[in-house]
């Protein structure tokens, strides 16, 4: 690069050309010094600064050197500044020229001649004069004329030399001892722009060891952005055992320079120590600093076959990292994006946010480790399948858990892209990266495996938390390593007039897997609703809603190839007047041990179907309807529960309505298709327990129902039908049911009683069963202690009679009865129908706007509505709920027109909702409700009625 003479100034805002020189064999100066004459007058200088003057033009000075032969040495010159910029060379006694002048600034000018030498002098411009410097420095021996440049430590106080520049100084020369550096050094150069703002900085620092050798290598970092550099950090590999001269050639103007060195080998000084962690643990904390304070951590792992990714993070994304190997070898220059690291048991990791960079108060450093001998990262969950892609998986990162991650099974070839969107409304989306089977960061945006893979999806820069949505696409499916196959596909047959699901099993399958069936009026193509995580398992929905009855021809297609898998019946729907068999009260589904369902509690908008023909003595055929106990227990947040016909759509009706924690059950009855019904949650999760007590079917073998007003046939604190005392644990009342109200002394097969639990003294549930049977584990009403909590009871008579078992501390109980079953065939028979709603006071549907008063009625047609006759109807199924009262109270659901009695079918206190099921008798086409004290908002929904 020429230099600036004095009379040559350029602006600060031009590029600044100061540098570590890569001094080593290839980088020697070529060429030949051209031999000049000895001068008849030479000026005798010591080693060190010299300064002289040009009187004329073109005159040339002739300095002879106190170097002995076989010496090598530097001649500096001044690089711009004040005083006038000159050439130099060196030659003999003999007047054979020594080397050139690229040597003599490299400091590796060998005088090989006869010694005394002489250098001469002269202006770079001939008509140039004024004074000049020259600075003569040993570089093949430490000198004492060049202080020890000391080791630095990176702790914030740690030495720097401080060099002067100006008042005829433009250079200088320190030493560093051949037991005072590492084999891998980090060399920091500060420099203060000259008071002359229009001299432009030009600086250099060499190196050079006694043999004549610079460094090994050299790597001065660059910085993004920035054209102008004052703070410059240099990577040196340098030999060991070997004394260095640091050569600074510089600017005859007045500025300050720093520099000091530092170890960055696994013996550095100053670094905190931590060891690598599993994907997604906490990240480090450090202090910033100030702009360009070094901070230094050393990340240990166990083995060097460890793959680890390091990356520092901070809310203005500027936290540079440069990260070196034990031995002090470069595994990743200075950047602001992670870096992958392999091959050593201990990594120097140096932060720095650089000068005139936006300074974080502080960074947070990962240091995770992504994949061992044994293969990517063990913490990681493995993928089943990565036919189609991976996810979409949600969730959130924070700084307690900032990542998230997966091994994939991709094998060579597949590409990919993932697509992350941010699901809390921020503006921070979680950063995807992908690694390769050896932990190689994969790049993007369509990332192309050569294997196995490993997702990360991370908490970015700037942002302490994020919500995400994930999910990778394959480019070229099928992805994986499995063949795409199928085979099975069940059921093979379902019910016309519903919405039928089909289950796939095979390999490969994806979303894009499509069932059909064809050789009706017109081909049907079912919709898949879900693929199994090991892509095996594939579920779809026909909808069979229109489809007429008969044999259909069923296949699967499969990218491009359809699989013929026999045929699928349509069935008729099942219709007809039901008459009731009860059964023995019986537990089909239990949610906490996976009965009758897989085990889990069912979560937000979660559905759990239950096959019910065909169980607990149960037919496989003929079943219209089914009345279940169901029990919600163990709930996270308040929700409801609704219970409908399985392939049918789910109407607003519930069934269940429940607080957090609260375990609260409820009589169902609910129509049968495809021999199951379905259970839907609406918010937190929820255990479910299910206990039947007996079917409806079509083939005349069972009971008709006659209901009857309802009456107050049991009470304990009065001793009605039984001895007067609260039940106590494990205690069992029997109570007499035929011949009393109305209800004849023979061929009762089971009765209909509304039960009510209150004043209970403990947490304890009651179950009501056939007098002279075995009780089982099937439960009707769940209490805690001061509750008082009412649910129907459908149950078989035996002798009679029917039996009232209490678990636990003492409580009072009150029946009602609603009807009775019987087998003279005289009673009603049963038509379930798809639960609906007929009353809301709160939107004025069926009766008038406005809340149940204190001693209020409100009375409902249900004759002639959606799906219900408009004559011949004897009685109603209502869930009817009670929402928002503002006291405790009670109430009644009784025939239009007739008096009401003292049965009573809800009871609840202030604020709460709760629902029970309801058979009541039909006059007039409807039936009223009254409520005893305070408003209540009341609900009711249909779930079938009787005909006579």
């Amino acid at each position: 690069m020429p230099r600036a003479s004095a009379s040559t100034r350029r602006p600060v805002s031009a590029v600044v050309t100061c540098l570590f020189a890569v001094l080593g064999t290839l980088l020697l100066p070529v060429g030949s010094a051209t031999a000049q004459p000895a001068a008849e007058e030479c000026v005798a200088v010591p080693e060190g600064r010299y300064a002289g003057e040009f009187t004329a033009p073109g005159q040339t000075t002739c300095l002879e050197l106190p170097s002995p032969q076989g010496a090598r040495i530097a001649a500096l010159t001044s690089r711009g500044g004040e005083g006038t910029a000159v050439t130099v060379e060196v030659v003999d006694a003999n007047g054979t020229a020594q080397c050139t002048e690229s040597a003599l600034s490299y400091g590796s000018c060998a005088l090989t001649g006869t010694a005394p030498f002489r250098a001469t002098v002269r202006a770079e411009d001939t008509t140039a004069t004024g004074s000049y410097g020259v600075h003569f420095v040993r570089t093949d021996a430490p000198q004492a004329n060049c202080p020890v440049l000391t080791a630095g430590t990176f702790a914030d106080d740690t030495a720097a030399v401080r060099l002067e520049t100006g008042d005829g100084v433009f250079s200088h020369c320190l030493t560093i001892p051949a037991d005072a550096h590492s084999t891998a050094e980090l060399f920091r150069f500060r420099y203060a722009f000259p008071d002359d703002r229009d001299v432009f900085p030009d600086y250099v620092v060499r190196l050079i060891d006694t043999d004549g050798n610079g460094p090994e290598s050299c790597y001065t970092h660059p910085m993004a952005g920035q054209q102008l550099r004052t703070d410059i950090l240099s990577s040196c590999s340098l030999a060991e055992g070997k004394a260095y001269t640091v050569l600074l050639e510089g600017q005859n103007a007045p500025a300050t320079h720093t520099l000091v060195h530092r170890d960055v080998t696994a013996t550095a000084q100053g670094c905190a120590g931590s060891a690598a962690t599993a994907i997604g643990a906490p990240a480090l904390h450090a202090s910033s600093g100030e702009n360009g304070t070094l901070r230094c951590h050393r990340i240990t792992t166990d083995t060097a076959t460890d793959r680890l990714v390091i990356n520092a993070r901070d809310t203005e994304d500027t936290t540079h990292t440069l990260v070196m190997n034990a031995e002090g070898g470069i595994e990743c220059y200075l950047q602001t994006v992670a870096c992958t690291a392999q091959g050593s048991t201990s990594y120097q990791v140096v932060t720095q946010a650089p000068e005139d960079w936006t300074l974080p108060e502080s960074y947070r450093l990962d240091a995770w480790r992504t994949a061992t001998a044994a293969g990517l990262a063990p913490e990681c969950p493995r993928a089943g399948s990565f036919t189609s892609g991976y996810g979409p998986v949600t969730g959130a990162l924070s700084e307690e858990r900032p990542a998230v991650c997966a091994v994939l099974p991709t094998v060579a070839g597949d590409r990919f892209t993932a697509n992350v969107t941010a699901t809390d409304g921020g503006t921070s989306t979680a950063e995807p990266t992908l690694y390769g089977g050896k932990g190689q960061r994969l790049s993007g945006p369509t990332y192309q495996t050569d294997g196995q893979s490993l997702f990360v999806l991370s908490l970015p820069d700037g942002a302490d938390r994020t919500a995400y949505r994930a999910t990778l696409s394959c480019a070229n499916q099928p992805c994986g390593a499995e063949e795409p196959s199928v085979d099975t596909v069940t059921p093979t047959s379902a019910q016309s007039g519903t919405v039928a699901t089909v289950t796939v099993r095979g390999t490969a399958l994806s979303k894009s897997t499509t069932v059909k069936l064809s050789g009706g009026p017109a081909p049907l193509t079912a919709t898949t609703v879900s693929v199994s995580e090991d892509a095996r398992t594939l579920k779809a929905t026909v909808d069979l809603r229109e489809a007429p009855a008969g044999t259909w021809s069923l296949s699967v297609l499969a990218y491009d190839k359809e699989y013929p898998r026999g045929s699928f019946t349509v069935t008729p729907p099942t219709t007809g007047p039901g008459t009731y068999k009860p059964i023995t009260p019986t537990r089909l589904m239990d949610t906490r041990s996976g009965l009758g369902v897989p085990k889990g509690k069912v979560g937000p908008g979660g559905t759990v179907t239950l096959q019910v023909t065909g169980k607990a003595g149960i037919p496989a055929a003929g079943v219209t309807a089914v009345v279940l106990n169901v029990t919600a227990t163990g709930p996270t947040s308040g929700s409801f529960v609704s219970v409908y016909p399985d392939g049918t759509t789910r109407t607003s009706a519930s069934n269940l309505n429940f607080t957090a924690g609260q375990t609260i059950p409820n009589l169902v009855v609910v129509p049968v298709v495809n021999g199951k019904v379905s259970f839907y949650n609406r918010a937190g999760s929820v255990d479910l327990l299910a206990d039947v007590a007996g079917y409806y079917t079509t083939d005349g073998t069972g009971s008709t129902y006659e209901p009857i007003t309802p009456t107050r046939l049991m009470d304990t604190r009065s001793g009605l039908g039984v001895p007067k005392a609260k039940v106590g644990a494990a205690g069992t009342v029997t109570l007499q049911v035929t011949g009393k109200a109305g209800i004849p002394t023979a061929g009762v097969t089971a009765v209909v009683l509304n039960v009510t639990a209150t004043g209970p003294t403990a947490g304890s549930f009651v179950s009501v069963y056939p007098d002279g049977t075995t009780r089982t584990s099937a439960s009707n009403l769940n209490f805690t202690a001061g509750k008082t909590i009412p649910n129907l009871v459908v149950v078989p008579v035996v002798n009679g009679r029917v039996s009232f078992y209490n678990h636990a501390g003492t409580v009072d109980l009150l029946a009602d009865v609603a009807g009775y079953y019987t087998t003279d065939g005289t009673g009603s028979t049963y038509e379930p129908i798809t639960p609906s709603r007929l009353m809301d006071t709160r939107s004025g549907l069926g009766v008038p706007k406005a809340k149940v008063g204190p001693g209020g009625i409100v009375t409902l047609q249900v004759a002639g509505k959606p799906g219900i006759p408009a004559t011949g109807v004897t009685a109603v199924v209502l869930n009817v709920t009670a929402t928002g009262p503002t006291a405790a109270s009670f109430v009644s659901v009784y025939p239009d027109g007739t008096t009401r009695t003292s049965a009573s079918n809800l009871n609840f206190v202030a604020g709460e909702t709760i629902p029970n099921l309801v058979v009541v008798p039909v006059v007039n086409g409807k039936v009223s409700f009254y409520n005893r004290a305070g408003t209540v908002d009341l609900l009711a929904d249909v779930a079938g009625y009787y005909t006579s």
